[in-house]
Protein backbone atom coordinates (compact mmCIF):
# COMPACT_ATOMS: atom_id res chain seq x y z
CA UNK A 1 0.00 0.00 0.00
CA UNK A 2 2.67 2.18 0.58
CA UNK A 3 2.87 2.42 -3.12
CA UNK A 4 0.07 3.46 -3.87
CA UNK A 5 -0.01 6.10 -1.14
CA UNK A 6 3.21 7.42 -2.72
CA UNK A 7 2.43 7.45 -5.91
CA UNK A 8 -1.30 8.84 -6.02
CA UNK A 9 -1.88 12.10 -5.56
CA UNK A 10 -5.60 13.13 -4.57
CA UNK A 11 -5.18 16.52 -6.32
CA UNK A 12 -4.26 14.41 -9.77
CA UNK A 13 -7.29 12.03 -9.19
CA UNK A 14 -9.32 15.00 -8.70
CA UNK A 15 -8.41 17.13 -11.56
CA UNK A 16 -8.64 13.99 -13.72
CA UNK A 17 -12.23 13.04 -12.47
CA UNK A 18 -13.06 16.40 -13.39
CA UNK A 19 -11.67 16.72 -16.70
CA UNK A 20 -13.08 13.19 -17.12
CA UNK A 21 -16.29 14.41 -15.94
CA UNK A 22 -16.56 17.66 -18.08
CA UNK A 23 -15.29 15.36 -21.18
CA UNK A 24 -18.19 12.72 -20.38
CA UNK A 25 -20.51 15.58 -19.90
CA UNK A 26 -19.28 17.12 -23.07
CA UNK A 27 -19.68 13.88 -25.34
CA UNK A 28 -22.86 13.07 -24.14
CA UNK A 29 -24.27 16.08 -24.79
CA UNK A 30 -22.57 16.85 -28.31
CA UNK A 31 -21.64 13.53 -29.61
CA UNK A 32 -24.02 11.11 -27.68
CA UNK A 33 -27.62 12.03 -28.64
CA UNK A 34 -25.99 12.45 -32.89
CA UNK A 35 -24.54 8.84 -32.23
CA UNK A 36 -27.73 7.65 -30.77
CA UNK A 37 -29.78 9.16 -34.17
CA UNK A 38 -27.56 7.34 -36.01
CA UNK A 39 -27.80 4.24 -34.47
CA UNK A 40 -31.43 4.37 -34.43
CA UNK A 41 -31.85 5.28 -38.04
CA UNK A 42 -29.61 2.28 -38.77
CA UNK A 43 -31.78 0.40 -36.84
CA UNK A 44 -35.02 1.85 -38.07
CA UNK A 45 -33.50 1.00 -41.68
CA UNK A 46 -32.53 -2.42 -41.11
CA UNK A 47 -36.24 -2.94 -39.57
CA UNK A 48 -37.42 -1.65 -42.25
CA UNK A 49 -35.67 -3.08 -44.79
CA UNK A 50 -36.59 -6.84 -42.83
CA UNK A 51 -40.22 -5.72 -43.16
CA UNK A 52 -39.42 -5.04 -46.76
CA UNK A 53 -38.02 -8.40 -47.41
CA UNK A 54 -41.18 -10.02 -45.36
CA UNK A 55 -43.34 -8.36 -47.49
CA UNK A 56 -41.75 -9.48 -50.65
CA UNK A 57 -41.86 -12.94 -49.25
CA UNK A 58 -45.04 -12.49 -48.68
CA UNK A 59 -46.15 -11.05 -51.86
CA UNK A 60 -44.00 -13.84 -53.81
CA UNK A 61 -45.45 -16.80 -52.00
CA UNK A 62 -48.89 -15.10 -52.87
CA UNK A 63 -47.72 -14.76 -56.38
CA UNK A 64 -46.48 -18.46 -56.41
CA UNK A 65 -50.02 -19.65 -55.51
CA UNK A 66 -51.94 -17.31 -57.62
CA UNK A 67 -49.17 -18.87 -60.07
CA UNK A 68 -50.28 -22.71 -59.20
CA UNK A 69 -53.95 -21.84 -59.23
CA UNK A 70 -53.52 -20.26 -62.38
CA UNK A 71 -51.80 -22.84 -64.18
CA UNK A 72 -54.52 -25.40 -62.58
CA UNK A 73 -57.12 -23.34 -64.25
CA UNK A 74 -55.23 -23.55 -67.70
CA UNK A 75 -54.76 -27.10 -67.14
CA UNK A 76 -58.61 -27.52 -66.85
CA UNK A 77 -59.36 -25.64 -69.17
CA UNK A 78 -56.63 -27.38 -71.76
CA UNK A 79 -58.59 -30.86 -70.24
CA UNK A 80 -61.48 -29.31 -71.46
CA UNK A 81 -60.83 -28.57 -74.75
CA UNK A 82 -59.52 -31.60 -75.58
CA UNK A 83 -62.85 -32.97 -74.76
CA UNK A 84 -64.76 -31.10 -76.47
CA UNK A 85 -62.52 -31.67 -79.86
CA UNK A 86 -62.44 -35.12 -79.10
CA UNK A 87 -66.16 -34.83 -78.90
CA UNK A 88 -66.28 -32.75 -81.67
CA UNK A 89 -64.21 -35.67 -83.67
CA UNK A 90 -66.88 -38.46 -82.64
CA UNK A 91 -69.56 -36.26 -83.77
CA UNK A 92 -68.15 -35.31 -87.00
CA UNK A 93 -67.41 -39.03 -87.53
CA UNK A 94 -71.12 -40.19 -87.05
CA UNK A 95 -71.85 -37.19 -89.28
CA UNK A 96 -69.88 -38.39 -92.36
CA UNK A 97 -71.06 -42.14 -91.67
CA UNK A 98 -74.56 -41.28 -91.41
CA UNK A 99 -74.00 -39.23 -94.41
CA UNK A 100 -72.12 -42.68 -96.13
CA UNK A 101 -75.16 -44.63 -95.05
CA UNK A 102 -77.49 -42.53 -96.46
CA UNK A 103 -75.44 -42.08 -99.62
CA UNK A 104 -75.14 -45.77 -100.18
CA UNK A 105 -79.06 -45.91 -99.26
CA UNK A 106 -79.80 -43.70 -101.82
CA UNK A 107 -77.02 -45.71 -104.07
CA UNK A 108 -78.85 -48.67 -103.24
CA UNK A 109 -82.32 -46.71 -104.36
CA UNK A 110 -81.35 -45.86 -107.13
CA UNK A 111 -79.69 -48.84 -108.47
CA UNK A 112 -83.65 -51.09 -107.13
CA UNK A 113 -85.25 -48.25 -109.35
CA UNK A 114 -82.89 -49.05 -112.28
CA UNK A 115 -83.43 -52.35 -112.19
CA UNK A 116 -86.86 -52.37 -111.91
CA UNK A 117 -86.73 -50.18 -115.07
CA UNK A 118 -84.33 -52.73 -116.71
CA UNK A 119 -87.18 -55.06 -115.28
CA UNK A 120 -89.91 -53.39 -117.24
CA UNK A 121 -87.85 -52.70 -120.43
CA UNK A 122 -87.29 -56.36 -120.25
CA UNK A 123 -90.97 -57.07 -120.01
CA UNK A 124 -92.26 -54.85 -122.63
CA UNK A 125 -89.65 -56.12 -124.88
CA UNK A 126 -90.65 -59.39 -124.04
CA UNK A 127 -94.29 -58.85 -124.78
CA UNK A 128 -93.36 -57.18 -127.87
CA UNK A 129 -90.77 -60.17 -129.10
CA UNK A 130 -93.80 -62.91 -127.42
CA UNK A 131 -96.50 -60.70 -129.70
CA UNK A 132 -94.68 -60.86 -132.96
CA UNK A 133 -93.85 -64.49 -132.54
CA UNK A 134 -97.41 -65.37 -131.85
CA UNK A 135 -98.25 -63.37 -135.22
CA UNK A 136 -95.04 -65.16 -136.46
CA UNK A 137 -96.90 -68.42 -135.12
CA UNK A 138 -100.28 -67.78 -136.30
CA UNK A 139 -98.96 -67.10 -140.17
CA UNK A 140 -96.94 -70.02 -140.32
CA UNK A 141 -100.02 -71.83 -138.82
CA UNK A 142 -102.48 -70.04 -140.89
CA UNK A 143 -100.09 -70.74 -144.65
CA UNK A 144 -99.95 -74.78 -143.62
CA UNK A 145 -103.54 -75.22 -142.86
CA UNK A 146 -102.59 -78.13 -140.95
CA UNK A 147 -104.83 -80.21 -139.12
CA UNK A 148 -105.39 -80.27 -135.51
CA UNK A 149 -102.55 -82.82 -134.48
CA UNK A 150 -99.87 -80.80 -136.73
CA UNK A 151 -100.99 -77.35 -135.29
CA UNK A 152 -100.39 -78.71 -131.37
CA UNK A 153 -96.95 -79.95 -133.16
CA UNK A 154 -95.99 -77.07 -134.63
CA UNK A 155 -97.14 -74.84 -131.83
CA UNK A 156 -94.58 -76.85 -128.92
CA UNK A 157 -91.77 -76.79 -131.30
CA UNK A 158 -92.36 -72.91 -131.82
CA UNK A 159 -92.65 -72.74 -128.15
CA UNK A 160 -89.51 -74.57 -127.75
CA UNK A 161 -87.83 -72.00 -130.26
CA UNK A 162 -88.85 -69.54 -127.83
CA UNK A 163 -87.34 -70.95 -124.68
CA UNK A 164 -83.95 -71.51 -126.89
CA UNK A 165 -84.22 -67.93 -127.49
CA UNK A 166 -85.11 -66.49 -123.54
Amino acid sequence: MEFFQENIHLKEVFVQLVAFLIVFFTLKKFAWKPLLRIIQSRRERFENEWGSIEKTKRDVATLKQDYQTHLQKIEEEARAKMQEALQEGRRVAREIQEKARAESQDSFEKAKTNLEIEVQKARISLRHEIAELSIHVAEKILSEKLDTAKQEKKALEILQELEKKL
